[in-house]
């Protein structure tokens, strides 16, 4: 099985046509149907079937795509530290993470990191909890930092923080003369969440399937900003955490008040047990935790620390 031929395969998975593929790569596209024919007369299976505006991947096409993402990390990362040698480590790093946790993390520790590891390349994606989890299982990044991961064979999950949740709105429009929002008050607000299978939607059901209380549910938006956007202009509320609105906190734009009990979103990393990790991969792990743990512990990061190693 010939690199090249994964590289396009890769390709066209990714735009979902051949000829856009073979744009991509800038060879004519009879070049690259060959050669992902040669593939699937190697592999015994098709993985790509047409449909009208493009391909979609086989199911065999599906596994290959996993497989190939996860090896072309292992390769680049292996390049990376033969070619700069054990006394200066180098690499590449891709850490997917919600953008609630990526805003209050990610500055702390990129700063920590390369202060240790000055040439380690660093690749963050941002995306709701159901994205990355898709991203962590294909192969497409090295850690995860997402809420409330599902137990999954082959993936190791690490505590890091329990998230306290806030009734959030457009300033004067939550329940007034408390300092505090019931779970009855879901009822009777028009709430502005993630859609299924999103992990904080998922919370957001657990939390209310053992009380009478119906969700008044306005809007779906599977997007941060847009749907700090419609409740800044008071079309709706929503359910965050303290960091995903410091931001708009300080500014006016959005106020917030706790839950009465408290609400909190389990915070955790993800990676996986099965596959081998280069040692900037583990030092990044180590530099993740350990920076948590003080953003947690001097209250910069409001919550529960789980992970107290």
């Amino acid at each position: 099985m010939e690199i090249r031929a994964l590289r396009y395969f890769q390709m066209v998975a990714n735009c979902g046509s051949y000829s856009r593929g073979a744009d991509m790569l800038r060879i004519s596209q009879p070049a690259v149907s060959r050669t992902i024919r040669k593939l699937e007369d190697e592999l015994g299976t098709a993985v790509f079937e047409r449909h009208g505006h493009g391909v979609r991947l086989t199911p065999a096409g599906q596994i290959l795509l996993e497989r190939s993402q996860l090896l072309f990390r292992q390769l680049e990362q292996t390049r990376a530290e033969i070619r700069s040698g054990m006394a200066n480590p180098s690499g590449v790093v891709s850490f997917a993470v919600t953008p609630a946790a990526g805003y209050v993390l990610a500055p702390p520790l990129v700063e920590r990191f390369h202060a240790e590891y000055p040439n380690v390349f660093l690749n963050f994606v941002g995306g709701f909890s159901g994205y990355i989890h898709e991203w962590l299982v294909r192969g497409q990044v090295d850690v995860a930092c997402l809420h409330d991961p599902l137990p999954q064979r082959g993936f190791e999950i690490t505590p890091l923080l329990n998230e306290q949740v806030l009734l959030v709105g457009k300033p004067g429009s939550l329940p007034a003369g408390r300092a505090y929002a019931r779970t009855a008050d879901l009822a009777n607000l028009p709430l502005i969440v993630p859609s299924l299978p999103n992990a904080s939607r998922r919370l957001l059901d657990r939390w209310v399937a053992a009380t009478p209380i119906p969700l008044n549910i306005k809007i779906e938006v599977n997007d941060h900003y847009v749907t700090r956007g419609l409740v800044k202009k008071g079309l709706g509320f929503t359910l965050l955490t303290r960091g995903a609105i410091a931001a708009d906190l300080r500014c006016g734009e959005l106020e917030a008040v706790p839950f009465r009990p408290d609400a909190y979103w389990p915070l955790a990393l993800v990676t996986c047990a099965n596959a081998p990790r280069s040692a900037v991969v583990e030092a990044f792990i180590r530099t993740v935790r350990s920076v948590t743990r003080e953003l947690a512990a001097s209250g910069a990061w409001p919550g529960k620390l789980l992970d107290r190693e």
